[in-house]
């Protein structure tokens, strides 16, 4: 057995802790089994500025979740309805190509479920040539164990902190300790990664080449859930770590069971009073540092922002630019799979 991948013999690479044996077939909540299973590889330029840069980020989207959110916007790759199984080797020379096109990182989106194979993959890529910073990805709901083990390959966290009451964690994500877990690994990954910008050049942002952003996803009906997230945020990580409100809250008409027992969570846009308060709580809170995704009143606008990954693009032509993805013919090489997109 090479590397780390012992570690799928009794899983507990999340707060979950299943044991399961993902080497013999087993799958635990994330649903999957030991193999990388990969959805797309796109150059991304919707994400932060500091991240997007000129090049675009280079995003490579995994299947499964550790989190059972019932509006999941990837609910495609969570649910572990899309994706293809991929190789270490593989996984590196997408990493290469994506690099080669001019990506300003490696962003890895949701890949909690295959730390190990990921580790030694960059291992790899590092040996063969890549030298642009990584990102972590993730809803945040980490062991502050794997985000110590992170930090010896991800330059720079990414982690979700959606909400801090545990009761509508459980309801809503079917994980009761979500708020208790993502507080202290995004506390850990805020210690292990301050922000480290390059120069960037006249009138532009230098790009982030280290450091951490905490995303916030702002829910409807659950406002006052945000405030305390920025009353938390402001008292644990100002300074330390870089704001990124989201708004792009939707779920659309045949996603069910999306409310999980929490009827004031309501499918619609914010209203501008709200969007207002939130700026009001930012002022208040002396939160400075960050980004605020558009706003746009327009009922059902945020639909722009749910991707389809079985398109060969998921996502809207000027945000994204396909590299590799999981529909190709599998019986093609991988390095003229990834030529050809």
């Amino acid at each position: 057995m090479k590397g780390n991948f012992e570690e799928y013999l009794s899983c507990t690479l999340c707060p979950r802790r299943c044991g399961v044996n993902r080497l013999q077939g087993g799958r635990g909540v994330c649903g999957q089994s030991h193999r990388m299973m990969l959805a797309c590889a796109v150059l991304h330029f919707g994400e932060e500025p500091p991240l997007t840069g000129r090049g675009g980020s280079g995003a490579l989207f995994f299947s499964g979740c550790t989190m059972r959110c019932g509006f999941c916007q990837n609910r495609q790759l969570s649910r572990g309805e899309v994706g293809r199984g991929i190789s270490g080797k593989e996984f590196t020379e997408i990493c290469l190509e994506l690099q080669q096109r001019g990506a300003e990182n490696i962003n890895l989106v949701s890949a909690t479920p295959f730390i190990p194979s990921i580790d030694e993959g960059l291992q790899q890529a590092r040996r063969e040539g890549l030298h642009i910073p990584v990102v972590w990805n993730s809803s945040g709901y980490e062991t502050t164990e794997q985000v110590e083990r992170l930090a010896d390959f991800v330059d720079i966290f990414l982690p979700d902190l959606k909400l801090l009451d545990s009761d509508l964690a459980g309801r809503l994500f079917g994980a009761g300790d979500y708020p208790e877990r993502a507080q202290s690994a995004v506390r850990r990954m805020a210690d292990l990664r301050p922000a480290v910008y390059a120069d960037g050049q006249a009138g532009e942002p230098g790009k982030l080449v280290s450091g951490t952003i905490v995303r916030h996803l702002v829910l409807p009906g659950l406002l006052e859930q945000t405030k305390l997230f920025l009353e938390w945020f402001a008292r644990e990580l100002e300074g330390r770590a870089v704001l990124s409100l989201m708004l792009q809250f939707y779920v659309p008409a045949w996603v069910s069971g999306w409310r999980r027992g929490v009827e004031a969570l309501e499918n619609r846009s914010l209203h501008p009073r709200e969007y207002e308060r939130i700026l009001e709580w930012l002022d208040e809170y002396g939160i400075e540092d960050g980004f605020i995704q558009e706003y746009s009143p327009d009922e059902g606008a945020e639909e722009h922002w749910w991707p389809d990954f079985r398109r060969p693009n998921p996502f809207p032509e000027e945000y994204s630019k396909p590299v590799w993805t999981w529909s190709s013919n599998p019986a093609r090489s991988q390095s003229r799979e990834i030529r050809d997109h």
